[in-house]
């Protein structure tokens, strides 16, 4: 018996399969193109978002400690510490339980109510400090310090230093902060940061906040600040502090093989604690009484000649 077939079983002839074949082709490869476009898009957005994310974290937390700076280290406004023993007026050694909080040439304010007075402190030890008392004052009298920095930002910062000083992190404890911008190779830069203890014995090591940092448009300086800079009773302010930053992505950009670039700013951070010491230094009514609330650095953390930092200062 002869096998019969119908049109309907035979399969596809060479050209329908080459014409799938083809068919398939082109739209294999048009998936492929949009698939390698959006990947392409996509790794443009991680790296920019990665410099986003970067620069943003390094400026916030600039904003953070310039609006620290000049706090003094009056932690909750609870006592630096208490006499331990009573002191008589006139130039005296005044006992504690620790000095450490304490440095030279700060005002305290000791005691409270009618026997608050407030003194300078002229000496220090581990456990006791010199100053000239004008009343007496019983053991157990509270010792706290008041006041501000009006040197809070240091008017030796730079367009690519920034100098703070204060109780930066709200611990009670008095600390220098250094921002350094090497922006002036481009790709290679860096913005580091160091915080220093005010009794250490050497300035801390510095840690890279951000890396591939770049020259700012136009020149810009990485940091800012009013020009003249204000004075006042004998200090020179820094009331105000502008940041620019320009970051490089760490790989080329896949869609036209160039690096890519942001630069982010923010130009009105306020030191809050300077502009207070500000106000207090040029209100028309200052007196002694306000006066007290502008403290000096300690005495021997500036150099008298550049101004510059130098440790240990308490």
């Amino acid at each position: 018996m002869t096998a019969k077939y119908n049109n309907a079983t035979k399969g596809s002839s060479l050209l329908e399969l080459m014409v799938s074949l083809s068919i398939l082709l082109v739209i294999s490869a048009g998936a492929v193109a949009t698939m390698n476009f959006y990947q392409k898009n996509y790794q443009r957005t991680e790296l920019t978002a990665d410099m986003q994310d970067s620069a943003r974290s390094a400026i916030d937390l600039m904003a953070q400690e310039i609006g620290q700076a000049g706090l003094l280290n009056s932690k909750d406004g609870t006592a630096l510490t208490t006499l331990s023993a009573a002191v008589a007026s006139g130039t005296q050694t005044a006992n504690v339980g620790s000095a450490s909080a304490i440095f030279i040439g700060e005002k305290l304010t000791i005691d409270a109510g009618s026997s608050s007075e407030v003194v300078t402190v002229t000496n220090k030890s581990s456990t006791a400090f010199t100053a000239v008392f004008g009343t007496t004052h019983a053991t157990g009298a509270p010792i706290y310090a008041t006041g501000v920095f009006p040197l809070g930002i240091l008017s030796t910062s730079n367009a690519n230093e920034l100098q703070l000083i204060g109780d930066i992190n709200g611990d009670g404890t008095l600390v220098y902060v250094e921002y350094d911008c090497n922006n002036q190779t481009p790709g290679l830069g860096t913005l580091t940061r160091s915080s220093t203890l005010l009794s250490a014995g050497a300035k801390s090591a510095s840690s890279i906040l951000v890396d591939n940092v770049m020259p700012n448009p136009g020149g810009t300086a990485c940091f800012q600040y009013p020009s003249p800079l204000p004075t006042a009773g004998g200090f020179t302010f820094v009331p105000q502090v502008g940041v620019t930053l320009t970051v490089q992505s760490n790989m080329m950009d896949s869609t036209n093989s160039q690096y890519l670039t942001i630069t982010k700013q923010a130009l009105d951070l306020v030191p809050r604690n300077v502009q207070l010491g500000y106000t207090l230094a040029t209100n028309s009514t200052t007196t002694s009484a306000l006066t007290n609330f502008l403290q000096n650095p300690p005495t021997s953390c500036i150099n008298s000649s550049t101004g510059a930092i130098s440790f240990p200062c308490m």
